[in-house]
C-alpha cells in the first residue's frame, strides 16, 4: 500500500511533500534544518495510523466503544513539539485508502477495511541513546524525566537485550554481552581486537560504543525476533480489560490472519561519535538487517537523518553493489526503493539522479571546497 505525507508550516518546515515513501529514506541537512522534525512527524503519524488500525480491528470485532482517544496536542507536548504548531499547520498522512489529517484538529478517515488492516511497529532510535548506559547504571547526572524519544529508545533496548545476549560489533573491535545477575540484567563490553581480551561495563566503554550498542541491539532484535502476534494480542487484551469490553469481543479475523505487517526503524544520526570507516560498517549492518535479511512474517522500513557526507557517498557504492549483485560488507541498495533528501530552508531537495542511478553528492562537498578556496587566498 502506497504511503505519503505532506507537512506544511510546522516548526522549521514550510512545505514538505513526499508522494511515495520508499522503504529506505535518508534526510541530510545542516543543524536546525528540520530533518529530525520530518523524521519525528513521520514516526508520530505512523504510530497514529497504527492505533487507528487497532481501533478499526476492534470495531470489526463488535467493540463499538472507543478505548482510547487520539489527542494530537497531547502527542505534540509529549514529543516536545508544542511550539511548532501554527495557525496554518497542515499535516496529511496517507497509507492506502486511509488518511490521517491534522488541520486545526486531528482527524482520521473512514474505518480501515478488513482487507486493508495493517499491523505496525514504530521504533525510534534517538540521538541521545548514549545516555542509556548511564541510566542503566543509575549514573545519569541529569535526573529530569526522559524525553519521549529517549524513553522509546530505552524501552526498545530493554526489550531487545532480553533476547540479544551477545552481539559482535567487529568494526569497533568489541562484543556486546548481557547477563542475568542477582541485581538484574547487566550489560558488558568484551574486547575482541588485537589489543587483547578485556571485559568492562557498558557504561565504561567508549562514546562510540555507547552510541552503537543500543542502536545495533534494537535493529538486531526487530530484524530477527519481533513477534507481532504476541505484541498486538497483548495490547488488545489489555485495552479490552481496561474498558470491560471482553464480553463484547467477537471476531472472525484473528491477528495472525492480518497480512499487512511492517516494522519501521527511525534512526537519528547513526554516525555520532564514529570515525568514517566505522560509520560505513554500521550502515552496512543496518541495511543488511532491515532491507536484505528475510523477516519471519513482516516487512521492514528504514529512515535515517545524518550530517555525514561519508554515509551519503557510501550509498552510491551500495547502489552499485545492488546493480552488480556484489554486496559490500553484506549490504546493497535498490536505487528504486530508496530516497535521499537534502533538507534546507524548510523544504526538501531530491538528490537522486534518475538517469545515472546515483545520489548527487556535490552539495555535500561545498564546505570542503570553501576551506580550500580560503586556504588559497591566504598569503604565502
Amino acid at each position: 500500500m502506497k504511503e505519503s505525507i505532506v507537512i506544511r508550516n510546522f516548526g522549521p518546515i514550510r512545505c514538505v511533500e513526499i508522494s511515495d515513501i520508499k522503504p529506505f529514506i535518508v534526510f541530510i541537512g545542516g543543524s536546525g534544518s528540520g530533518k529530525s522534525t520530518i523524521l519525528k512527524v513521520l514516526a508520530l503519524f505512523r504510530w497514529i495510523y497504527k492505533m487507528h488500525n487497532i481501533r478499526s480491528y476492534l470495531k470489526h470485532a463488535n467493540v463499538s466503544q472507543s478505548l482510547f482517544n487520539l489527542d494530537f496536542r497531547q502527542y505534540l507536548k509529549n514529543n516536545g513539539f508544542t511550539n511548532y504548531l501554527k495557525s496554518d499547520t497542515e499535516i496529511i498522512y496517507q497509507r492506502g485508502n486511509i488518511k490521517v489529517v491534522y488541520k486545526e484538529k486531528l482527524m482520521a478517515s473512514q474505518l480501515v477495511s478488513k482487507e486493508e488492516l495493517s499491523l505496525e511497529k514504530v521504533s525510534f532510535i534517538c540521538d541521545k541513546r548514549n545516555l542509556i548506559p548511564d541510566i542503566l547504571a543509575e549514573r545519569r547526572p541529569d535526573k529530569r524525566p526522559m524525553s519521549f524519544f529517549l524513553w522509546d529508545t530505552f524501552e526498545d533496548f530493554i526489550t531487545s537485550s532480553k533476547l540479544i545476549n551477545e552481539l559482535n560489533i567487529d568494526y569497533l573491535g568489541v562484543k556486546y554481552l548481557s547477563k542475568e545477575t542477582s541485581l538484574g540484567t547487566k550489560h558488558f563490553i568484551e574486547g575482541i581486537n588485537k589489543a587483547g581480551n578485556y571485559t568492562i561495563d557498558l557504561e565504561d566503554s567508549s562514546s562510540g560504543t555507547q552510541m552503537v550498542v543500543p542502536l545495533a541491539v534494537i535493529v538486531e532484535y526487530f530484524s530477527k525476533y519481533y513477534d507481532f502476534n504476541s505484541a498486538v494480542n497483548t495490547m488488545i487484551w489489555w485495552y479490552l480489560s481496561q474498558g470491560d469490553n471482553l464480553k463484547d469481543f467477537r471476531t472472525d479475523l484473528n491477528i495472525g490472519d492480518i497480512r499487512h505487517r511492517r516494522v519501521h526503524i527511525h534512526i537519528e544520526e547513526p554516525e555520532l561519535s564514529l570515525d568514517p570507516e566505522s560509520q560505513l560498517s554500521l550502515i552496512s549492518f543496518i541495511v543488511n538487517r532491515c532491507l536484505i535479511e528475510k523477516h519471519s512474517d513482516y516487512d521492514m522500513t528504514l529512515m535515517l537523518t545524518t550530517h555525514s557526507p561519508y554515509i551519503i557517498n557510501y550509498l552510491n557504492l551500495l547502489i552499485r553493489a545492488y546493480d552488480t549483485n556484489t554486496p559490500v560488507k553484506g549490504a546493497k541498495l535498490s536505487f528504486d526503493d530508496m530516497s535521499v533528501y537534502q533538507v534546507a530552508d524548510g523544504e526538501i531537495i531530491d538528490l537522486k539522479v534518475q538517469n545515472k542511478r546515483l545520489i548527487y553528492t556535490d552539495p555535500l562537498s561545498d564546505p570542503i571546497n570553501r576551506i580550500y578556496d580560503e586556504y588559497n587566498l591566504l598569503p604565502e
